[in-house]
């Protein structure tokens, strides 16, 4: 499209994140919808990549669902959803994390990522400036 060729670089377009199944979301109009039922049951029996994929991917917007759901309802019944949780959940929260970390550091590495959006995903802080952003020594590509 021409009016945006201009604004290539400039645009500043995010996805939509795992919480939201992108592939429940339907066309208004009921040909259309129809036939993208149709397609996404092809897909999914054929169980290609694109089929995991998408499995993967309402799987993990279920679980961000649910988790929220349980957040909201225990603070309707009055109790603290940041309440410490056993050690077992504990330890797999550490190792989550330790493999997001991992996941990360290998994209870092392979240069598909750069150093300050590897500490926005890691860290959850976005640099002000340039200049201000500080690498820890640990991290090297």
């Amino acid at each position: 499209m021409p009016e945006l060729r201009d604004k290539l670089g400039k645009l500043n377009f995010q996805s939509a994140g795992p919480e939201i199944d992108i592939h429940s979301i339907q066309y208004k109009d009921k040909a259309r919808e129809k036939a993208r039922q149709k397609r996404l049951a092809a897909e999914l029996a054929a169980g290609g990549k694109n089929a995991k994929q998408i499995k993967a991917e309402q799987r993990a917007a279920a679980k961000i669902q649910r988790e929220k759901d349980r957040r909201k309802d225990a603070i309707e019944k009055g109790r603290n959803p940041n309440k410490k949780r056993g050690r077992q959940a504990q330890m797999f929260d550490e190792w989550d994390e330790l493999a997001k970390e991992e996941r990360l550091y290998k994209k870092l590495k392979q240069k598909k990522i750069t150093k300050e959006k590897f500490k926005e995903l890691m860290y959850g802080d976005k640099p002000k400036d340039s200049e201000d952003v500080i690498i820890d020594s640990d991290v090297e590509c």
